[in-house]
């Protein structure tokens, strides 16, 4: 988890101010913590990003759930031939946060009621996840979601596969790589029948 202090997209709120009916919320990252954001995870831009986000107390108040939706623009560079790709991602989003359970700034844990294992499923997948400092940071838990859901080696539509070739068209020798339409399983087989002629 990042530190408060390197958070690049920070929405905050503590328990006290989820109250016990729970909190519905909407957020958008500005220009800047888009760009901030942008860096950290290595994309070309990032256009827009916005969520929904319902938060509800469960277990007297010690678990937070939190369930939504986001969407974010981003613009990435294609691996095969280093163009730019624009990309909408539209996920869904769902952790629980443990109230007893808080993590400091230098990252130490402490448990504010050792009997709250009692309260929780044990066959939870996903164990609840410690405050920071207090507070569920919706932004950090949402720019860490959008991190799962980027491809990390993104390609532009119709681009299936590369045909590396160990000649230039000058005969130099120096290796280039091509990019090749997915115009069909076979469309390779032409050029393969070239090379082995030779």
């Amino acid at each position: 988890m990042t530190s408060p202090a390197e958070i690049e997209f920070s929405r905050p709120i503590s328990p006290e101010g989820i109250g016990e009916k729970g909190k519905t919320m909407s957020i958008q990252a500005d220009r800047g913590e888009c760009d901030r954001l942008a860096e950290r995870l290595g994309l070309n831009r990032l256009e827009s990003l916005s969520a929904e986000i319902d938060l509800a107390p469960q277990k007297k108040g010690r678990i937070i759930h939190l369930k939504g939706s986001f969407q974010a623009d981003i613009q990435q560079t294609c691996v095969v031939t280093l163009e730019p790709i624009e990309t909408r991602i539209e996920a869904s989003i769902e952790r629980l946060y443990d109230t007893t359970l808080l993590t400091l700034g230098d990252g130490e844990k402490i448990n504010d009621d050792k009997d709250i294992g009692a309260d929780i499923d044990a066959e939870n997948d996903d164990p609840p996840e410690p405050l920071m400092e207090g507070q569920i940071d919706i932004g950090e838990a949402i720019s860490e979601q959008l991190a799962l859901e980027i491809n990390p080696f993104p390609r532009k539509p119709g681009i299936s596969f590369v045909d590396f070739s160990s000649e230039t068209e000058d005969g130099n020798g120096a290796g280039i790589v091509k990019a090749v339409s997915s115009a069909g399983p076979f469309s390779g087989l032409a050029t393969l029948k070239k090379k082995l002629t030779k």
